[in-house]
C-alpha cells in the first residue's frame, strides 16, 4: 500500500514538475512541492486507499485533492473516517 502512495505521490509531484516548466515565463508561480505534498496527504486521510474492486470508485478523492491545490493548501485537517465498515 505504501509503494501505491509513493506512486501517486511521485505522479503528482511529475505533473507539478511539468506544468510548472511548461509554464509561460509571465505566469504566476502555483502552488508549491510542499502544498502538493500536503493536500496529497489530507485526501489519502480523507478518502482511505481501497482495493479496487472491493468497492465503487468514485472521483472523491482527486476531487478533495484538486480543491485543496486551488486553495493553496488552506483547507483544514480532516477527522480519520471510522474504521467500521
Amino acid at each position: 500500500m505504501k509503494d501505491l502512495r509513493k506512486v501517486t505521490f511521485c505522479s503528482a509531484l511529475v505533473l507539478l514538475v511539468v506544468t510548472d516548466v511548461a509554464a509561460p515565463t509571465g505566469a504566476l508561480a502555483g502552488p508549491s512541492a510542499e502544498v502538493a505534498r500536503k493536500c496529497l496527504h489530507f485526501s489519502y486521510i480523507a478518502y482511505p486507499y481501497q482495493r479496487p474492486g472491493a468497492v465503487k470508485m468514485s472521483g472523491d478523492r482527486q476531487a478533495y485533492f484538486r480543491d485543496c491545490m486551488t486553495k493553496d493548501g488552506n483547507v483544514p485537517e480532516p477527522a480519520e473516517p471510522s474504521k467500521a465498515q
